[in-house]
């Protein structure tokens, strides 16, 4: 029988019987572990919109870097100043401005985001040292702090498994981009071990947009039966340029330019990573287990354009300390309690010159940063389908910054903030794949370290020591529906209450707190699957980011566009191939810098991109082959703009690739 009409058939049985109730045994094998509650457990036990995208998912797809990956979620965005995924910055619930200093990236539990205003490297961990990407929308603060306001992102690295595996890969497309990447693992017994490098490059779309990446990471894990342990290390160089924003004439004559003048400016940094993992387990009922972590970052610099020409070499360090206790006790139908501390340190070291050749210094600074947090979560099972949760975390953070040499005014100033946060929530469970979830919650972030100063060196440094740390209240309630194993659909609404939300005065660009500010939203996904036939999932996000009072009382919040949706198919066909097609719509948006909602918005855009895989059976080991096609019709648009600019997305372009795993 034909295999488009055998899936039809398929298909049609599964519509007529799937969607009445399941038994547990009925429905899927596999339980898919989070990291949502900071201990792994069953996805139908979390009360949160929660997406998991799996190495699998990562390798089909065809996608290069994660940045692209999460773009496939709902509710998640991403802006670009330099025109690639290295440091773009993600956004999440209605956030504009400095969006990325709400939402929290983990790599194996472990925080990635720094204590200064840049985003991270999406090109630190290369995409074939992942094993699963966990994606919890929602404020967080109780269980992960600082950052947590919007989601947490835990990215999980690959262990090795029983056996020995190696796998290599390599794509290549439009603009010189290429990314050639290989992977060695293994275990046996108690030790695993897995090695990754990636390197990944491009000329880029626009003008002066080119940059340059080389990962490597390795790890090494002891499981025993009630002992484990794990060191990971990891290295990545990146080099990249940065084109600059456009007119809107600019944009509208010829949008791969660079800006005029723009013809220097570019950045060289190095990272390293060193963490260390250990989890002693002395009863079924009692886990102790903890992380620690060094991680250093030397970036340089050289933006001439600047209207103050800017050469600067900066040292970033973070030190990181979490220790937990997780206790199960026999309450009701089930009780698990973690109390865990969490101590972080950060420093940066800033050097600024007159010129590119750094001989003449004009200005050395230093910022600390020192965190410590103390937190406490209790799951109960008041039934075995109703959980109910609570949290409490309360946290300190002092920033302190001291001028060592300069040519404007020197600082040497600190200020102490502290956090109370609480949250509560019930979870209903009556049926395998059913949740139903409901919660209250605060968030809370702290300033980043320039945020609360500003240092230029030359007579305008400024320590604001009236900034205080955003502070908000949530509500959300949920659910999850899974009536058949190939049908999902998930959906949630949240109203989020902000104050003192941190962006720059539009006109003396000095740090301040805003108004008090509203995020009203309601994001859905439906998801179906028939293994060798089709797949398919849909998208939509609705966003309402308002100011509450002020000047400004009623008016939208730049950079959040009000409605999102997306589109993913693909079909299996017959002699192991697959085709594929997707769409992206965003509406438009305010530029940032424009509270007043006066300038010219970013106009809406819509991206359709198509794929075609090959993945044939009868060769040994996991051979795919792919070409793919992004933004089609060759959109013209921006993923964002400042007081009227545009910073242009990419225009159409392709890929092709292949991976072998064996």
């Amino acid at each position: 029988m034909n295999k488009i009409l055998l899936c039809t058939l398929i298909l049609a049985c599964t519509l007529a019987v799937g969607l009445t109730a399941q038994t547990q045994e009925e429905q899927s094998d596999i339980e898919v572990l989070v990291t949502a509650s900071r201990v792994e457990e069953p996805v139908e036990k979390v009360p949160a919109y929660v997406s998991v995208i799996t190495a699998e998912e990562l390798s089909a797809s065809g996608q290069t870097t994660l940045v692209e990956a999460l773009e496939s979620l709902a509710g998640i965005r991403f802006r670009s100043f330099s025109g690639n995924a290295a440091l773009a910055e993600i956004s999440m619930r209605g956030f504009g401005e400095n969006s990325h200093g709400r939402v929290l990236v983990l790599v194996d539990g472990r925080r990635l985001n720094r204590a200064d205003l840049a985003s991270i490297n999406w090109l630190e961990i290369p995409v074939e040292n992942i094993e699963r990407v966990e994606v919890v929308r929602g404020g967080s603060s109780v269980l992960y702090g600082d950052n947590s306001v919007a989601g947490v992102i835990n990215i999980i690295t690959k262990k090795g498994a029983p056996g020995f595996d190696i796998s290599v890969s390599g794509k290549y497309g439009s603009f010189n981009q290429n990314q050639e990447g290989v992977e060695v693992s293994g275990a046996s017994e108690a030790l695993s071990f897995s090695i990754t490098g990636e390197r990944t490059a491009s000329d880029g779309y626009r003008d002066r947009s080119e940059f340059r990446s080389l990962a490597f990471g390795g790890s090494v894990g002891l499981d025993l039966e009630r002992l484990s342990s794990g060191l990971a290390l990891s290295y990545n160089r990146l080099f990249y340029e940065l084109p600059g924003a456009l007119t809107k004439a600019e944009f509208d004559d010829d949008p791969t330019q660079a800006k005029p003048g723009n013809d220097a400016d570019e950045a060289l940094s190095d990272y390293a990573n060193v963490d260390l993992s250990l989890s002693f387990s002395p009863t079924e009922r009692l886990l102790l287990d903890g992380n620690a972590g060094y991680r250093i970052r030397f970036i340089r610099s050289d933006i001439p354009s600047n209207f103050v020409s800017k050469f600067t070499d900066l040292t970033l360090q973070s030190a990181a300390v979490s220790p937990k206790l997780n206790l199960h006790l026999p309450l009701l139908s089930g009780n698990r309690l973690v109390v865990g501390v969490d101590g972080y340190f950060d420093q940066a070291d800033l050097d600024s010159y007159a010129d590119i050749s750094r001989s003449a210094t004009t200005l050395e600074t230093r910022v600390r940063k020192a965190t410590f947090g103390v937190y406490a979560a209790d799951d109960l099972d008041l039934l075995s389908s109703l959980t109910a949760s609570a949290g409490v975390r309360y946290e300190l953070a002092q920033i302190s910054a001291e001028t060592l040499k300069t040519s404007g005014t020197p600082i040497d100033d600190a200020k102490l903030h502290h956090a109370f946060v609480y949250d509560f929530s019930l979870l209903f469970t009556p049926t395998r794949g059913t949740r139903f979830w409901a919660g209250y919650g605060t968030v809370f972030r702290y300033p980043f370290v320039d945020e609360q100063f500003s240092i230029y060196g030359f007579g305008t440094d400024t320590f604001y020591a009236d900034l205080n740390p955003e502070r908000g209240h949530n509500i959300e309630t949920g659910l999850e529906v899974s009536p058949a194993k190939w049908l999902r659909f998930a959906a949630s609404g949240y109203l989020l209450n902000m104050r003192d939300e941190i962006a720059a005065d539009p006109i003396t660009f000095a740090q301040k707190n805003l108004d008090k500010t509203r995020h009203l939203g309601v994001e859905a996904e439906i998801a179906l699957s028939i293994p060798e036939c089709v797949e398919f999932s849909g998208t939509y996000v609705f966003t309402a980011a308002t100011f509450r009072e002020g000047p400004n009382e009623g008016n939208m919040i730049p950079l959040v566009p009000a409605h999102e949706a997306g589109v993913d198919l693909a079909v299996h066909l017959p002699l192991d191939f697959s085709v594929g097609i997707s769409g992206q719509y965003i509406s438009e948006q305010f530029s940032g810098g424009d509270v007043e909602n006066t300038l010219d918005r970013l106009p809406a855009y819509f991206l359709l991109g198509a794929s075609v895989r090959y993945q044939p059976q009868y060769v040994p080991g996991d051979l795919e082959v792919y070409f793919g096609v992004d933004n089609l019709l060759d959109a013209r648009y921006a993923t964002t703009g400042y007081y009227g600019s545009y910073y242009p997305g990419e225009g159409r372009s392709w890929k092709a690739g292949a991976s072998y795993r064996y």
